[in-house]
């Protein structure tokens, strides 16, 4: 088996938290563990006792190996940038630092080889925060239009409005069309959340437990994000307005409501990539709406809204929901996310430490026009 130190414990692992899963699914139903439960159990155990025969066979041999052979491979290389968030989160707590700074995105290095040598150069990769939340986040499966990689200071948007034309005779002066320029303003707000990590996870050398850190800490940013923009509380100089603040949703519970929603849209000359967003209450509504009395299509089916795709959250508040082109809905990212570590109290106590998450995010409808808002409650 073709296998690295590196894999190998991150299989062990795995297989360790398979079975723990597999035992607290059973305690939690307060009952005892199947036939076919407690042969998965036997054979993850097994498969770990082989993997930590394979490690230890392995780690011997490469104890007896002059450590330049394996000092600047592409492969080692890889592995430590693989694990960079854990890399930085070990070192910030055995040097007792309070805070440090991750990267917001990927970012590019290049390691040189060969003491020096410039024939064995690499550029490889450190993965960031933010790729993992563009990539789950329902903002973007609606296609909302994102803004990263801000430095500092506020980002206008700039926004063009209706040409004017006019007829005239052959030899009369053409007329300016009178197009307008507004503006949408970006402006940084501090996004603060916190995940309790085991420091056992923290100092197991894995690119397992860097994934797993790197979840919570993008899933704890993904929940509070989108709960406000999707929301409907005011916006301030601390947060962004909900997309639900100050509209009055239009009633949706019959197949004609549905068209004249997405006619509003039309009407305001909006085109492009339409989708709805549902809650699931809204989502059930629609699904057991029926097209008409004669009909047995329903509104709702294979996760579209008459044609139209749709994505459901719990992040929409109970029978909401909203349809329009997302690409009006502008998100921006600015810098680094800051990590404050704290050990303290009764994290202290469970063997955890504290990481509060600091990053800074702002969400602006571009052209209000874009979208209309919607009530299913009878």
């Amino acid at each position: 088996m073709n296998t690295n130190t590196v894999e190998l414990r991150d299989l062990i692992h795995q297989h360790g938290e398979e079975i723990r899963s597999i035992v607290e699914a059973a305690d939690k139903e307060n009952r005892e563990l199947t036939e076919e439960e407690n042969s998965r159990v036997d054979e993850l155990k097994k498969q770990i006792e082989e993997r930590k025969t394979e490690l230890a066979n392995l780690e011997a041999e490469l104890a007896k190996k002059p450590k330049e052979e394996n000092k600047n491979t592409r492969h080692n290389i890889m592995n430590k940038d693989e694990k960079y968030l854990i890399h930085e989160l070990r070192n910030a707590l055995d040097n007792k630092q309070s805070q440090i700074n991750v990267n917001a995105e990927t970012r590019s290095v290049a390691v040189q080889g060969n003491d020096g040598v410039h024939d064995e150069v690499v550029e490889t990769e450190i993965q960031g925060i933010l790729e993992p939340l563009y990539a789950n986040s329902v903002l973007s499966k609606l296609g909302v239009r994102w803004y990263t990689g801000m430095k500092h200071g506020d980002i206008q948007v700039p926004i063009m409005g209706k040409s004017n034309v006019f007829w005239e005779s052959e030899m009369a002066e053409a007329q300016a069309t009178g197009n307008q320029f507004t503006t949408k303003k970006l402006s940084p707000k501090r996004l603060t959340a916190y995940v309790d990590i085991s420091k056992q996870l923290i100092y197991q050398d894995t690119v397992g437990a860097e994934a797993a850190i790197r979840r919570d800490l993008v899933n704890a940013l993904q929940d509070k994000l989108e709960a406000t923009i999707l929301g409907s509380a005011a916006g301030d100089a601390e947060k962004p307005a909900g997309i639900f603040y100050g509209v009055t949703p239009e009633s949706i519970t019959t197949y004609k409501n549905v068209c004249d929603f997405e006619a509003d849209v039309e009407e305001a000359n909006v085109g492009g990539d339409m989708k709805y967003l549902l809650s699931p209450k809204a989502k059930a509504a629609l699904r057991g709406m029926a097209k008409s009395t004669k009909s047995t299509q329903l509104v709702f089916e294979n996760n579209e809204v008459d044609g139209t795709p749709a994505v459901v959250t719990t992040n929409v508040a109970s029978k909401k929901l909203a349809y329009g082109n997302w690409n009006y809905l502008a998100l921006g990212s600015w810098g680094n996310i800051e990590l404050q570590l704290d050990e303290s109290g009764d994290v202290a106590l469970k063997g955890c430490v504290r990481i509060i998450i600091n990053a800074y995010f702002d969400a602006v409808i571009l052209r209000p026009e874009a979208f209309v808002f919607g009530d299913t409650t009878v």
